[in-house]
């Protein structure tokens, strides 16, 4: 399933295996985990590093986590916001960015500037938000 995972990334949003060294992979059900290679592996700990994907390897959805630390290494399927679109994206909402050149149907990593927010689903004209609800900004 590692390996699954590894190579997705890779093929969906060009982000170099190469940017993972260092760190080490464990799977946990449909989930596959990272760590630093330096944490020394702890028997008693139930779980150490953080989430990487779930869904397992037939379907896998990067972390928001990891997309905001890996992101930005991507060369494909990324969308760039706008300020008036990040503003609806931080708030939980879809954002419409209408065709994107060279952006396939799917998950993509989101970005503002050089910094990735997180990921959506992109429909060919518009994102749908999937920041979770506890990492959204509201405003009042």
């Amino acid at each position: 399933m590692i390996e699954a995972v590894l190579r997705y990334v890779e093929e969906r949003f060009g982000i170099p295996r190469e940017i993972f060294n260092g760190f080490r992979f464990f799977s946990r059900g449909r989930d596959v985990w990272i760590v630093s290679e330096d944490v020394p592996e702890l028997k008693h700990i139930n779980r150490m590093g953080l989430r990487f994907a779930r869904g397992g390897a037939e379907n896998p959805k990067l972390t928001t986590a990891v997309i905001q630390i890996f992101g930005r290494h991507a060369t494909r399927n990324t969308v760039s916001l706008d300020d008036e679109q990040l503003s609806r994206y931080l708030r939980g909402e879809d954002v419409e960015v209408g065709e994107v050149p060279g952006v396939e149907r799917g998950q993509v990593i989101v970005m503002y500037g050089e910094d990735a927010l997180g990921s959506g689903l992109y429909d060919g004209r518009r994102v749908k938000n999937q920041i979770p609800k506890a990492r959204r900004i509201v405003s009042r």
